[in-house]
Order: C-alpha cells, then structure tokens, then sequence
C-alpha cells in the first residue's frame, strides 16, 4: 500500500512538473515567435528601412509608384518590377490612410517650410538633423537659438518645430544608415544574403565588426567608420533583430 501511495505522488509531481514545463515552453514559444509579414511591402521595404521611415511622409499613388521604382533601381534584385506593382497596390489597397489627403501633405509640407526657413539659415539641415536628442533636449537648443535670433521665432513655433526635430532625428539616422548599406554592404553581397537574415543585436554587432575587419584587410583603410557601425547596427537590430 505504501509504494502505491508513493507511486501515485510521483506520478502526480511528473504531472505537474510536464504541465508547468509544456507551459513554460508554449509561453516562451508565443513570446519569441517569429511573426511572418502579411504583406510584401513589410518583407521589402523595412529591410533597409524602418516601416515608421517608410509611411511618415504621406504620398498620392503616383507618388508612390515613383517612390517604389526608385527603390527598385537601387537594387533590382531584391524588388522586381512585379513585385514593385504589388506592393504599390497593397498600400493603396490595404492601407488607405497613407495614401495623403490635401490636408495632411499641407501641414507636413508647411512644417517642413517652417523647419527650413527658421532652421536653416544658420545650419545646414544635416548638421542639424544628424543629433539625438530628446524632446526636451530639442526644445531648449530651439530656445536657445530663439535667444540668438529672436526675429525668427515665434512663441508658436516651438512646439511645431520640436516635434519635427523629433520625428526626423530618428528618421535622418535611418536614411543616412540604408544608404550606408546600400554603397557599403550591398556592393560585396547579394541582397538576400544580407536582407533575409534575422540576428541579435550581439550577432549583428559580431557581423558588422567581422566585415570591418576584412574590408580593413583587403582595402588597407576603413571601409566605414566606428559611426557608420553604429548607425548601421542599430538599423540592422531594428529591421532585422531577433
């Protein structure tokens, strides 16, 4: 009677243990799973862009149209003319809110103005977008230049002109990082070696620095420099990190 006892709690902890275990495993599963792209634009367009980069500028139809064919003559491989044709159609079709309105392209197109006509008179647009910096970091170098130029700002114009600083730092870093790619990493590789892979951030970093090393080897100088790694890593980890 006693060893049936004891094998009836055994049998009940293995139980519990299995269940807690298949549990465990089911929520790790759920929580890493890789979550294939419903349509081709996420495949194609986020791979040297973020889908943030992509949509923030609101477009017509034919603007798009222009937009995917020049990303299809950087590099032909990676989007063909058929599937350039799908993914013009999947965003007009799918996603209607992005093809722009009058309204929106104008407010865009005003702040954008307004950037330029108060920003730039002193900096270039490159220098200026090129920093990270926080909101509250942006909106005290705006004050501060206000203080140097009180005749091109008005108290409206802060916030405006924050929030785009904002919205383009990001987006600046990303664009200067996909074109790094494009002449630095896509010259030496096809464009499914390098845009159908999924790493951590550890492993991009590892990949990144390995290349460097034998681009160094090869050409006797650096074929992109310890900024250009950063930038180029972070949108690595961003479009294509596990």
């Amino acid at each position: 009677m006693d060893n049936m006892v004891k094998l009836s709690v055994l049998l009940t902890i293995f139980v519990i243990s299995f269940s807690t275990a298949d549990g465990q495993t089911q929520e790790a599963a759920e929580k890493f799973q890789y979550k294939a792209p419903q349509f081709l634009y996420e495949e194609k367009c986020s791979k040297c862009h973020t889908l943030e980069r992509v949509f923030v500028e609101p477009k017509t139809e034919s603007e798009w149209q222009i937009c995917v064919t020049r990303m299809m003559k950087k590099n032909n491989l990676w989007i063909t003319e058929e599937e350039g044709a799908q993914i013009v159609d999947e965003i007009v079709g799918k996603r209607k809110d992005i093809v722009a309105l009058v309204p929106q392209k104008k407010k865009y197109a005003d702040t954008q103005l307004l950037f330029i006509d108060r920003c730039t008179k002193c900096h270039t647009a490159t220098r200026i977008l090129k920093q990270d910096k926080t909101k509250e970091e942006w909106e005290e170098t705006i004050l501060r230049m206000r203080d140097n130029a009180p005749e091109l700002f008005y108290e409206e114009d802060i916030p405006i002109l924050t929030g785009y600083l904002v919205e383009r730092g990001n987006l600046i870093r990303d664009d200067i990082a996909s074109q790094i790619m494009e002449e630095k990493c896509l010259v030496c590789h096809e464009a499914g070696r390098i845009l159908l892979e999924r790493k951590s951030r550890s492993d991009w970093e590892k990949c990144v620095t390995d290349m460097r090393a034998q681009a160094r080897q090869k050409f006797q100088k650096d074929w992109f420099t310890s900024d250009e790694f950063k930038l180029i890593v972070e949108l690595l980890v961003k479009t294509q990190g596990t």
